[in-house]
């Protein structure tokens, strides 16, 4: 998402963002995402620990945190989770 300007997210299941992005503040990505689309799960990566993201605001707009680099299993178990029971055809 290089533009600054929001973007529809209607057509994403789902949105993964790093905490540690180049360029980026941190909680902008996700805040943006539920800005733009309340009802779009995001998950974080973050190589920086789970205690980090219990104290900030991260739990407001952030679905799931999952330690880099992910497993698979966690990465799988948490998209099986957050996108379990939506309308397929829907977005």
């Amino acid at each position: 998402m290089r533009s600054r300007q929001p973007r529809r997210l209607g057509g994403f299941a789902v949105v993964i963002t790093d905490l540690g992005m180049p360029h980026r503040r941190r909680a902008p990505v996700a805040a943006a995402v539920k800005a733009v689309s309340a009802t779009t799960p995001v998950i974080m990566l973050t190589g920086w620990g789970q205690r980090l993201v219990r104290r900030t605001t991260f739990r407001r707009t952030v679905n799931r945190v999952l330690n880099k680099p992910p497993r698979l299993a966690a990465l799988r178990a948490a998209l099986f989770e957050l996108t379990a029971g939506r309308d397929k055809s829907a977005g």
